[in-house]
């Protein structure tokens, strides 16, 4: 996507703290509007809600000038199913200021998926995992740990953007002791229930991780399970690559962690 400053004087061309803030996407398949993805409607919904949006970046414009920069739109849009897509581009020109400003429109372009290359070929052939996770106990504090430091490394080309809950994570936690799995308490149940109905009371974001980095979450295990008998724990952590988003989606799991529930000193 490129952007040129026509007018005259110099532009602080301003980015929003998610790169995607600034634009609007049109997207048809076959002439129909396509549908959405969730992380488009937590865009929509996070826009109603932030009345001071921050730069991250400013970058003078002089006229005649350009800036360009990559927009991944499947990302917002479900580009899976064949079909022809038409893809535009729009943006007020002064978007902090809509008061002064006006719509500006993009050319069309137009993006087909052949027939067996959506979501009938991607149920038999899943796409390669596009990050890598990782977990490890905090260097110091109680043993068994509280608290565990989960990595989500972005391995792939492109921007990770997904919307970011901070009242439940998307990963799940899986524990065993001595071998055998331990169950859940209910706070884990309430947590997964809401989360399979997309439930986030109001407090939500964008999380963008950008190709090579690395996400880093806290994970408290005890909050999710009732860790007291003594015995030897193994934990783990898995999440999907797009849980909202079955066809394309592939399971990731972490390494395995180990710690040791002491039993209580004998009373004298």
């Amino acid at each position: 996507m490129k952007y040129t400053r026509v007018a005259i004087g110099v532009e602080s061309y301003e980015f929003h703290k998610e790169v995607e803030g600034m634009y609007n996407m049109i997207v048809l398949r076959d002439g129909a509007p396509d549908a959405e993805t969730e992380t488009m409607r937590e865009l929509r919904r996070f826009r109603k809600v932030d009345h001071d949006p921050e730069t991250l970046r400013a970058q003078p414009l002089k006229p005649g000038e350009s800036w360009t920069q990559p927009l991944d739109v499947s990302d917002y849009y479900d580009m899976t199913k064949p079909g022809a897509y038409q893809v535009t581009v729009t943006r007020e020109s002064l978007p902090l200021n809509l008061r002064y400003s006006v719509p500006v429109s993009s050319n069309t372009i137009t993006v087909v998926v052949p027939p067996g290359t959506g979501e009938a070929e991607e149920a038999t052939e899943k796409p390669e995992p596009r990050f890598a996770l990782t977990i490890s106990a905090p260097d110091s504090g109680p043993s068994p740990p509280l608290m565990i430091r989960a990595e989500m490394e972005n391995t792939s080309d492109s921007v990770i953007r997904e919307r970011k809950c901070w009242q439940s994570s998307l990963y799940d936690v899986s524990l065993l002791r001595d071998g055998e799995p331990v169950e859940p308490n209910n706070q884990t149940r309430m947590l997964q229930k809401g989360r399979a109905a997309g439930e986030c009371a109001g407090n939500a974001t964008l999380k963008e991780i950008q190709p090579g980095a690395v996400d880093v979450e806290g994970v408290n295990i005890r909050y999710l399970y009732d860790i007291f008998e003594p015995g030897s724990y193994l934990v783990k952590i898995s999440r999907e690559t797009y849980p909202y988003n079955p066809a394309k989606s592939v399971l990731v799991e972490s390494n395995t962690l180990g710690f040791t529930v002491s039993p209580p000193p004998p009373r004298h």
